[in-house]
């Protein structure tokens, strides 16, 4: 029954995607950037339905002329409080490609059991990839996942966090911001903290 429940969300996903210009006729690429993808009524039910809608992001993205790849990076924070990239996944516009295409389409995860994120994006064809799963030795009591809510620019060759997921033993959780990845020791008291980047380039993968 697990199985046939995972094919079923899967399918979903995929029909949600299933083609960047058309999923939604009221959303415009028009303007360059990132933003969360704007859900019809029927696309939010479905997500609730599934119970997916804290734990699954969509966002589209429409980027700059000069960006030639797309890096989604996913790092888990260590011991230490550094970051240590733990999966990811690219797309790149190739050079016998007409210079006026453009780097657009949609972009996907979903949260999955044991700390393991599904990735999925569709822009001249759809890409998937994944991070492993987790095994922590303790147990789990607080949580807080934090997804982009708002558009944003994009400045070629720079990381944007678009999701922090942060996870406690602890009764207490503070509210993070996804800025703070770029501070990692005010996660000093999480048991597990995973964050998901965009980084579109001006260099060819």
């Amino acid at each position: 029954m697990k199985k046939v429940y995972v094919l079923v969300i899967g399918a979903m996903i995929l029909a949600l995607i299933g083609c960047s210009n058309t999923v939604n006729s009221s959303y415009s690429f028009s303007k360059e950037g990132i933003e969360p993808y704007k859900l019809s009524e029927n696309e939010k039910y479905i997500l609730q339905s599934f119970g997916m809608e804290d734990t699954s992001q969509i966002i589209a993205f429409h980027a700059p002329k000069d960006a030639h790849s797309l890096h989604i990076n996913v790092y888990r924070l260590k011991d230490d409080k550094k970051w240590d990239s733990i999966g990811g996944g690219a797309i790149s516009i190739s050079e016998d490609m007409n210079t006026t295409e453009q780097l657009t389409g949609i972009f996907t995860m979903q949260m999955k059991d044991n700390y393991a994120i599904d990735f999925h994006i569709n822009s001249n064809g759809l890409y998937s990839f994944h991070t492993d799963d987790i095994m922590l030795d303790k147990e789990i009591v607080a949580s807080q996942k934090t997804f982009l809510q708002d558009f944003e620019n994009i400045t070629l060759n720079n990381e944007v966090p678009v999701a922090l997921m942060a996870y406690s033993s602890g009764t207490t959780m503070k509210s993070y911001s996804l800025q703070d990845y770029f501070e990692p020791l005010k996660f000093s008291r999480m048991d597990l903290v995973q964050v998901v980047t965009m980084t579109f380039s001006d260099e060819e993968m």
